[in-house]
């Protein structure tokens, strides 16, 4: 019986929810990204990041390794630190901090890396809770089906050992 008539996901296709066909890698990095940005919007009337963004990038990761196919969990599971080490430079650029002809003096690569510095709690807990619901998806909620075992045949001796 086929897929389609049956109605079933493959179990590689599978998000969280059996039903539910599973988001490629390329479109769960996405969308972590695109609900990320959102908090970082959320920020920028403010000027720093600050709640806003600390919700939407948790979210964002957790909402994508859900929604991941099985077999792209593992592009779930790096991405947080990913997203992290990309977005809080980048808004603290686009916040202020900007790029001068002095891009790389000590104090403008400072105010660059700070930013990341303080949120390193939430990166850490962030990918240890992904991980954990990666693990917990791939072994737990659907272990592998194993092949079944192959009939064993009967040896035969080889024609020489055969007297």
């Amino acid at each position: 019986m086929s897929t389609r008539r049956s109605g079933r996901v493959p179990a590689d296709e599978r998000s969280v929810v059996s039903t539910v066909r599973g988001l490629p890698a390329w479109s769960a990095v996405l969308l972590a990204v695109a609900i990320a940005l959102t908090g970082v919007a959320i920020d920028s009337l403010s000027g720093d990041l600050g709640t806003g963004f600390t919700v939407a990038y948790f979210l964002g990761c957790l909402i994508a390794v859900l929604a991941v196919s099985r077999r792209s969990l593992f592009a779930a599971g790096v991405q947080p630190p990913i997203i992290m080490s990309v977005l809080v430079p980048l808004a603290s650029v686009i916040a202020g901090a900007g790029l001068t002809a002095d891009a790389f003096a000590r104090s403008q690569l400072i105010s660059l890396v700070l930013p990341l510095a303080t949120r390193f709690p939430l990166m850490l807990t962030t990918t240890l809770v992904v991980v954990a619901i990666a693990l917990i998806r791939a072994f737990v909620l659907e272990p592998r089906v194993t092949r079944p075992v192959a009939v064993h045949r009967q040896r035969v001796a080889p024609a020489h050992a055969r007297r």
